[in-house]
């Protein structure tokens, strides 16, 4: 049996795999009547089926995943068989249109053992079972072996934000990637190493390298941090870490996004970063400090929630004057073109609350849609997603500010 379902009963594995088994002799049997690139070499990543030697290859690699299906020794689910398995349900699933049922083979190896062996959540586990598709749902606790290709370009430019945010460790995924891919994955493995080394060493002599002398200094460096946090997001497929096809990132996913570039971002400058602080009057996001002096409080929203425009209007302005700090920056994620466009008023409104209140609140909006064309497609200025002349509608570009070497 492949290892997988920790904390689950043997004989619960069992009939998942007697399922999987169904499922895939019905593959192989498809598969044998037609060329091997056809059906069987499909299930591979592309740079598996482009082996000169991959019909060989291929199906002795199918033919020991089927016999760690059926045998009882626990076999190790790497994320090549996980991606295989993975394509072979859909085939099955889609080739059939939904037809393929695979009910009664659950039902049958349920009857064959005593219900009393599954406890109750398993049994409705099983009973939910109709076809291949199900499976996927019950077999994969993730899909990150169909996301490489975006998450190593996020690797290639912040890859502690891959391993500590999103915990994915790209070792693990070497079989997935083509060979000039892994060639580049080794040689940033190798700075990394030897970076790590130079760091140490200098560790003990210099711990805060910039130094931060005045109130507008300050201020300067939180909005160079929103700044790069934006463009990361924008233009550096960082919105794939947020939208996706596992689903759009909570509000708490994205506020451990934002920590994991802040926190490193801001200690060169010796200023501290503490998240959900209690005001009195609710919990702040995130707040900004160094020493009494220097202070700010950050507030990120979603922008599918329907009184995101509260946030600004009324939950920021109350954290900042219950805290007595001027200073304050409000973070919208916008998951759809409409609602990026939606929220351009509120770089006015944040001038309004300015006046109002005798503060310094910023709003800036991030599109995190992933809908931006890319520049082989783009024809027009307006399309490339940059704005180069100077400030609109209050927002900070480019021009701005000096980009830091954060990516």
């Amino acid at each position: 049996m492949l290892d997988m379902f920790d904390g689950n009963s043997k004989v619960y594995k069992k009939v998942i795999h007697e399922a999987l088994d169904i499922v895939f002799k019905y593959f192989m049997e498809v598969g044998s009547n037609l060329e091997y690139d056809e059906i069987y070499g499909s299930v591979f990543p592309l740079h598996k089926q482009d082996e000169e030697d991959r019909e060989k290859q291929g199906l002795a690699f199918l033919k020991k995943l089927h016999r760690e299906i059926i045998d009882n020794f626990p076999h190790e689910f790497s994320p090549l068989k996980e991606y295989v398995l993975y394509h072979i349900l859909m085939f099955v699933h889609e080739g059939t249109e939904g037809t393929f049922i695979i009910s009664d083979t659950i039902q049958n190896s349920i009857k064959k053992r005593e219900t009393g062996n599954f406890d109750e959540i398993e049994l409705t586990v099983l009973n939910s079972i109709e076809t291949p598709k199900d499976l996927i749902d019950i077999c994969f606790e993730d899909i990150d072996f169909l996301e490489i290709e975006g998450i190593f370009d996020i690797y290639k430019t912040n890859p502690k934000f891959v391993t500590d945010f999103l915990h994915v460790d790209l070792e693990h995924y070497k079989d997935l990637l083509p060979d000039d891919i892994l060639s580049e994955y080794n040689q940033i493995q190798e700075y990394l190493s030897s970076e790590e080394r130079s760091i140490k060493q200098d560790t003990d002599i210099k711990t805060v390298t910039k130094t931060i002398n005045s109130n507008d200094d300050f201020c300067e460096k939180v909005d160079l941090l929103i700044t790069n946090f934006k463009h990361f997001i924008e233009q550096h497929k960082g919105y794939t870490l947020l939208n996706n096809k596992m689903g759009l990132a909570k509000e708490k996913q994205v506020q451990v996004a934002f920590h994991m570039m802040a926190k490193p971002f801001l200690k060169e400058f010796g200023i501290v970063v503490s998240q959900e602080v209690d005001t009195g009057r609710g919990i702040v996001d995130f707040q900004f400090s160094k020493g009494t002096d220097f202070q700010a409080l950050i507030e990120l929203k979603l922008g599918n929630h329907e009184r995101y425009k509260d946030g600004l209007t009324y939950q920021l302005p109350t954290y900042l004057l219950a805290e007595q700090v001027n200073y304050g920056f409000f973070v919208l994620i916008c998951y759809t073109q409409e609602i990026y466009e939606e929220a351009k008023s509120l770089h006015q409104k944040a001038e309004e609350l300015n006046q109002k209140y005798s503060k310094k609140i910023r709003f800036e909006r991030i599109d995190a849609s992933g809908t931006l064309d890319s520049a082989s497609k783009i024809r027009k200025e307006k399309d490339m997603g940059f704005n180069l002349t100077g400030s609109v509608d209050g927002e900070k570009t480019i021009k701005d500010t000096e980009r830091g070497a954060f990516f």
